[in-house]
């Protein structure tokens, strides 16, 4: 053993003198002057520190299966990696292996090339043990991804006696690596990596719960064709039974013409996992499904967690550089794989989810009954089902828990889509990775969307028929009061003006200008909206006022302002009215803090009927029923409930019919007593609610 150990630094003394490639082979290293000994190598690589420096970018599970795939095509049965922590943080990664270990020579051959490699022109590993994996001299540098120290310990066997050998490098002088030789530093053949963490320097894909599993589907096909081989990583075996749902599923693919005679034909073998996976890209693979690359886009599914292999012998031999022009060499191959992959997801995504739903079905909680009967219903239910396959796993698996959480998706989703991901979060604690792919598939397919917009159309038809029912009935309409009543219905309501009206805000600045015109223009009996408060009558109760509810919007080059006068029902508008608030509106904009600035008014007189004596006045040639004063600065309009209801009507008549919804007399008094049950007639709210029992509000 000693004159092996002397044999091997003498060689090693040898080989740092002379330190050159064999004659007409390009350098792919030159040697530099010793700084460790008379027995170190140091070796510069000549390809440059900015492309080695490339590799501190890789992925760091990629970078740790790298590591992994080095000890194996060592012939090593036992890898481990091991994350050594100091408070939490990792500070150091040591990979273990008892493979073939290196020797001398080898070490030299491995530290001082780029992208040559012993693996170059062979398919398996010494003595034919088991396939290969990397054939391009690369995977060493993928430590640059994990930390800013690098050591390989090595012993190998030579003539049936042990040899050790060292390899170190830093991320600072990335380009040099010195290899020495020895002691041996155990019994048996194998090598340990050690990669030491920079303070600072944060692992996070290492440190994710799904780490191992990520570990685990890189290595998954080796795994499961060598069981004879045990990967652990911080501590845990890597068992692709353990994650694998059923068995991999091989995709026939539909390929281009020039891959006819491919024997065998490239294949997607679709693995499923029991758990989310954060790398989701596909995986290219040589036939025997030994990851190689990965290709492509994210897949990103809220119902499946996998990952798509591609398996061909096309990648049997294939160079780093023709790895990453996959896109121009075999773009045809890969549109085939990617629409295989896309086909089945949906089909998978559509049985798990019936298998969800069949589930709560015999636990009666599923939330719906029979057949939809309108295209709403068939989206929302489309939709509970989506979100609740995806939350099945953060479900309570029994009781009035599980009972509740299925009750509160599908009350959002009825009623309030928005809340739909604080429920997920808050209640059922839905992952962010799992929320993040729910959100992605709500948004691409818009059905939280259309929920929502099917259920604002609804509640407006059903608002329509509040205000129809109420201003049709003399005694409701006698006992309506304008303050208290139908002024914050109204304001809840300023899409009967339309649509841009419907988010504005009331604006502050304008109270005093409005105020200032307001009684010697319209009189003692009109109020603004925001100082209804004061109007009391002697027994306490609101009065009996008109109303002036006012709105601004604005962007960058012009502003807009409503201001709406809600007649009493009392009340039938004739020239006097008419005259009134024309002189306001001009009375308004010629106010000096207003006059010449870039806005437009819009004044409406809404009233329940209005005399004949102004219909020349709100019917003009060429004008739009109800306009009275057209000027550039502003506009006076004439409205009655009917013209402003039916119009508003007409708007959503499209989607009416789309929805299938008709608001019918029952469904518009149960939504006006769940929606508006401070703001209506007292002898309204106490009719025998009996009578709406069966009602069907959306």
């Amino acid at each position: 053993m000693r004159n092996r150990y002397r044999q091997a630094m003498s060689m090693g003394d040898h080989d740092a003198v002379v330190g050159a490639s064999p004659a007409g082979v390009g350098l792919a290293s030159v040697a530099v002057p010793s700084q460790a000994g008379p027995y170190t190598a140091e070796f510069q690589l000549s390809v440059g520190e900015a492309k080695i420096l490339q590799f501190t970018k890789k992925p760091q599970i990629a970078a740790v299966a790298e590591l992994v795939w080095n000890a194996l095509d060592a012939n090593a049965t036992e890898v481990e990696v091991e994350l050594r922590r100091d408070w939490d943080a990792i500070t150091q990664i040591v990979v273990t292996d008892n493979g073939d270990g290196m020797t001398l020579k080898r070490a030299r051959a491995a530290f001082e090339g780029y992208g040559e490699t012993w693996k170059t022109g062979k398919t398996h590993t010494e003595g034919n043990t088991r396939i290969l994996h990397g054939r391009n001299g690369e995977g060493r540098l993928y430590a640059f991804a994990l930390g800013n120290r690098f050591t390989w310990e090595s012993v190998a066997e030579v003539d049936e006696e042990l040899v050790g050998v060292r390899a170190d490098g830093d991320a600072d002088h990335a380009t040099i690596w010195r290899v020495v030789p020895t002691a041996p530093t155990r019994d048996t053949t194998g090598t340990k990596v050690r990669i030491d963490i920079p303070q600072g320097k944060t692992l996070r894909g290492l440190e994710r719960q799904d780490a191992a599993a990520n570990l685990t589907a890189k290595l998954a096909f080796y795994l499961r064709a060598y069981p004879d081989v045990r990967v652990t990583f911080d501590g845990k075996r890597l068992d692709p039974s353990d994650i694998i749902v059923g068995e991999p599923v091989d995709l026939p693919l539909e390929l281009p013409e020039e891959y006819a005679h491919e024997d065998p034909a490239p294949v997607v073998t679709f693995v499923e996992w029991n758990q989310r996976m954060s790398d989701r890209r596909m995986l290219i693979c040589n036939a025997d499904g030994i990851a190689l690359y990965e290709q492509g886009r994210e897949w990103t599914d809220s119902i499946v967690s996998f990952t798509p292999y591609l398996r061909s012998n096309l990648f049997n031999n294939i160079s780093v550089d023709d790895l990453h022009g996959l896109p121009m060499s075999h773009g045809g191959l890969l549109d085939a794989a990617a629409k295989a992959v896309q086909e089945y997801l949906a089909l998978r995504g559509a049985q798990i989810s019936a298998e969800v739903v069949r589930q709560l079905k015999e636990e009666g909680i599923y939330p719906y009954e029979g057949q939809p009967t309108s295209r709403t219903q068939v989206i929302e239910r489309q939709t509970f089902d989506v979100v609740v396959t995806v939350a099945r796993d953060a479900l309570p698996a029994r009781g009035a828990a599980r009972r509740l959480s299925v009750s509160l998706i599908q009350t959002a989703l009825e009623s309030s889509p928005g809340d739909l991901h604080t429920i997920l979060e808050k209640v059922l604690a839905l992952s962010d990775d799992d929320r993040r792919h729910l959100k992605n598939l709500l948004d691409s397919t818009d059905l939280t969307h259309v929920i929502g917009a099917a259920t604002t159309v609804t509640n407006r038809l059903n608002f329509i028929g509040i205000l129809r029912k109420i201003l049709a009935d003399p005694h409701l309409r006698k006992d309506l009061r304008e303050v208290d009543q139908l002024h914050p219905m109204i304001s809840q309501n300023l899409w009967l003006f339309g649509e841009d009206w419907n988010m504005a805000m009331p604006e502050v600045g304008l109270t005093n200008v409005l105020q200032a015109h307001l009684v010697e223009q319209l009189g003692e009996d009109v109020v603004l909206e925001n100082r209804l408060d004061t109007v009391t009558q002697p027994d306490g109760r609101t009065g009996r006022v008109d109303i002036l509810l006012f709105r601004s919007r604005r962007d960058e080059s012009s502003t807009e302002r409503l201001v709406v006068e809600l007649k009493r029902p009392t009340v039938k508008v004739g020239k006097k009215e008419l005259d009134q608030v024309t002189g306001y509106a001009r009375a308004i904009v010629d106010d000096p803090q207003y006059k010449g600035t870039n806005c437009k008014w819009r004044f409406y007189l809404v009233t329940y009927e209005y005399s004949d004596k102004i219909h020349r006045d709100i019917r003009q040639k060429d004008k739009p029923e109800g306009l009275a004063d057209d000027h550039h600065e502003y506009e006076v309009w004439v409205k009655n409930w009917g013209e402003i209801l039916d119009a508003a009507e007409k708007k959503l008549l499209f989607f009416q019919r789309q929805l299938n919804y008709e608001a019918t007399d029952d469904r518009v008094t149960q939504h006006l007593r769940e929606s508006y049950s401070r703001f209506i007639p007292e002898s309204l709210a106490s009719e025998d609610q009996s009578d709406t029992a069966s009602a069907d509000g959306v």
